[in-house]
């Protein structure tokens, strides 16, 4: 797969400074009935916070929305299109509602920063800088007939540092955090046990995710590696490296598309071991990729505060 760029870039702001990390970092949604594109961005050095709502037909901002002084780490759309999720730099997990336009609840659940959440089944997983990995049995404010979410939690999930990435496969019975040391662990969901722990980085871990199949999973980190893991024995079976770190990434379990500290989008074949294609894409490093589930089109989001969008061609 190969992308190129079909709009032109979306601004997400003309007023904030950058930081000597970057600018406003993004994390991309899809509303799909409302047609829409959800995005935190977030200012490092002034630790400033926004969820911020692009059309996606016009590529102009809808609503911008403060949760906290501190930087939003993730976000997520709950099914039915009707409920934001983000998690927060200030160890909360915020509920905000697109029809009511107002946050609806808080999640007041970790003792440091909340780094990752996901959510598959009316369950929320929240990975923390609290060393942490915490699920939580959750029920949504427009299921309970009230206002505020319920939410109790199932499992805590300990590790010996910081976790800054987390990653369910496909049935939710596996989960995949990566830490700050660079250690990559894998968990049993069902029995909240650890299989494996695998030490396959230098440095802090920047994304994972189980292969469709959920056969193997796949690491990034600012060590410059990509590396291969069968889920079932632990094994790191293949590594590639690159000269960048890559922040983020999305696969089909050949094929990596990367998103580059340097800007650049990079494919790369599994099967041969192999970088294949280099693509300039951002001026500062790419934060976040996404895909759409017909699998034709890319959505980047940068620190140079610009959102791109791709189209793929086979």
């Amino acid at each position: 797969m190969r992308p190129s760029v079909t709009t032109p870039c979306v601004p997400p702001s003309v007023d904030q400074e950058c930081s000597a990390w970057g600018g406003g970092a993004a994390f991309l949604l899809t509303c799909k009935s409302q047609e829409v594109i959800l995005t935190a961005f977030f200012l490092i050095i002034k630790l400033d916070s926004t969820l911020k709502m692009f059309s996606k037909e016009s590529k102009m901002l809808q609503r911008s929305i403060s949760f906290s002084n501190m930087a939003l780490s993730s976000c997520l759309l709950l099914p039915g299109d009707a409920t934001v999720i983000s998690s927060s730099w200030d160890n909360n997990v915020y509920f905000y509602s697109i029809a009511f336009g107002r946050r609806q609840d808080t999640l007041m659940g970790h003792d440091d920063a909340v780094s990752k959440i996901c959510w598959h089944d009316n369950r929320l997983y929240s990975a923390s800088w609290d060393s942490t990995v915490k699920v939580w049995s959750g029920v949504p404010a427009e299921m309970t007939g009230t206002k505020r979410h319920q939410f109790d939690m199932l499992a805590e999930l300990e590790h010996d540092v910081g976790v800054d990435t987390i990653s369910l496969n496909a049935a939710s019975t596996l989960l995949v955090s990566g830490t700050k040391e660079g250690t990559v662990n894998i968990w049993d969901l069902t029995a909240a046990t650890m299989l494996h722990q695998i030490p396959c980085h230098s440095g802090t871990v920047c994304d994972t995710a189980f292969s469709p199949d959920s056969r193997h999973v796949l690491s990034t980190g600012e060590d410059g590696c990509l590396n291969v893991i069968d889920v079932q024995t632990g094994m790191l079976i293949s590594s590639m490296t690159s000269d960048k770190p890559q922040r983020c990434f999305i696969w089909d379990g050949s094929t990596v598309l990367s998103g580059s500290q340097s800007g650049e989008l990079l494919v790369w074949d599994l099967l041969g071991g192999k970088l294949s294609e280099r693509i300039q894409g951002h001026t500062g490093a790419v934060t976040c990729i996404w895909m759409n589930e017909q699998c034709s089109s890319i959505i980047t989001g940068g620190e140079d505060r610009q959102i791109m969008f791709w189209k793929l061609q086979y």
